[in-house]
């Protein structure tokens, strides 16, 4: 099931997210102290605990065990895919694209045009990911702050 993510989710959304870009980008970044000593849950805990209105934003797949989330934001003429990640463990499984059309469907309910994320230019499986359920490349590209990896806009239209 996919539902709003709630406060009391706060500390399995966070592991899922260090754990998840632990995962997918460690070999990108190529940084042990950003992945393993910068990056980690209680600090991600303690700021959506500073900013409890996240969790408006935020979609969770829950079959008893929250095993992806969402974090979205409204855009001038759509809406922006902030974060996305499923569980390691489960990967594989469906859940990815079971929240990514959901994020589609409750935009198109909300009469959005346009749907847009950033992605790792290097993350090829989740520009697979992403292309399969019909984003493109818009060509902008730019640099992540603080490093040399470059980050590319990919867009949906409605």
């Amino acid at each position: 099931m996919i539902r709003h993510a709630r406060s009391s989710d706060i500390s399995r959304i966070a592991e899922i997210i260090v754990f998840g870009k632990r995962v997918a980008y460690r070999s990108i970044f190529r940084n042990d102290i950003g992945s393993f000593h910068d990056l980690q849950v209680l600090d991600l805990i303690e700021s959506y605990q500073a900013s409890p209105d996240i969790f408006d934003h935020m979609l969770v797949y829950d079959d008893g065990i929250i095993k992806g989330v969402i974090n979205q934001k409204d855009a001038a003429d759509g809406r922006e895919l902030c974060e996305f990640y499923v569980e390691p463990f489960f990967k594989g499984k469906g859940i990815g694209r079971e929240l990514i059309q959901f994020f589609i469907e409750e935009a198109k309910k909300q009469e959005k045009r346009k749907l847009y994320l950033w992605v790792i230019k290097d993350n090829l499986p989740a520009r697979r990911f992403y292309e399969k359920n019909g984003f493109h490349a818009s060509g902008e590209e730019r640099l992540i702050e603080g490093t040399d990896v470059l980050d590319m806009r990919y867009e949906r239209e409605l």
